[in-house]
């Protein structure tokens, strides 16, 4: 029987980043934001992925895990920090999009979450669901389970996030080992039936992203 693991500390705080670049600008803020995570701040993440949106070049998906709050606190009144945020937003189209997470659950094996990832070719999803007033706890666990269920084309690593402001929303990063194993996975029908409970528990229909690993805090 598969161990249902719990991320080493379920009170890391983290982020979920969606940014759109300029037209054209994507790669270029792929880059920047990718470097800032190498800066030597020691208050920085110390896990996160960032990730492509397959329907738009331009859009960028992120997750990233810091060490405790006080330390995610520093990192962002740090005003060297600013100063490459600022950057980044000057590629930047709109306002992006920040929600403060503490994660649940997640995919991981050993001591550090990123160690499942594989390379950049991996697909994934992002996921957003709101759950029935009250029916958080029961949609978290429920969507944990599922990643036990034996499917050899289910997710290899995945992390399922609680938002701090609302203990109804979860957000989670899925992904899968290749688009062939994705592609079986969403096209199985035993699948569905789950998917069908879940559903079953959300106040209104999923937000679901499909998007390719760019880049990782794994060292390989």
């Amino acid at each position: 029987m598969t161990q249902i693991n719990k991320l080493i500390d379920s009170q890391q705080p983290g982020t979920v980043l969606k940014m759109t670049a300029k037209e054209g600008k994507g790669e270029e803020l792929f880059n920047l934001t990718n470097k800032m995570h190498y800066d030597g701040d020691p208050d920085g993440p110390i896990d996160w992925i960032l990730c492509k949106d397959d329907h738009n070049p331009n859009i960028l998906w992120a997750f990233e895990f810091y060490r405790d709050d006080a330390s995610f606190k520093r990192h962002f009144d740090n005003p060297v920090i600013d100063e490459g945020h600022d950057k980044v937003i000057e590629l930047l189209d709109d306002v992006p999009t920040r929600v403060v997470v503490y994660p649940e659950y997640s995919g991981k094996q050993s001591e550090k979450n990123s160690d499942l990832l594989i390379d950049s070719l991996q697909p994934g999803t992002v996921l957003k669901m709101t759950a029935k007033e009250g029916k958080g706890e029961e949609l978290f666990n429920l969507t944990n389970k599922m990643h036990y269920n034996g499917d050899p084309d289910g997710p290899i690593d995945w992390v399922l996030c609680r938002a701090v402001d609302d203990p109804d929303v979860l957000w989670a990063f899925e992904f899968y080992k290749d688009d062939a194993s994705f592609k079986r996975h969403f096209d199985n029908p035993v699948i569905d039936e789950g998917h069908d409970k879940v559903i079953e528990l959300l106040a209104d229909m999923p937000m679901r992203v499909e998007v390719h690993a760019m880049y990782s805090s794994k060292k390989v």
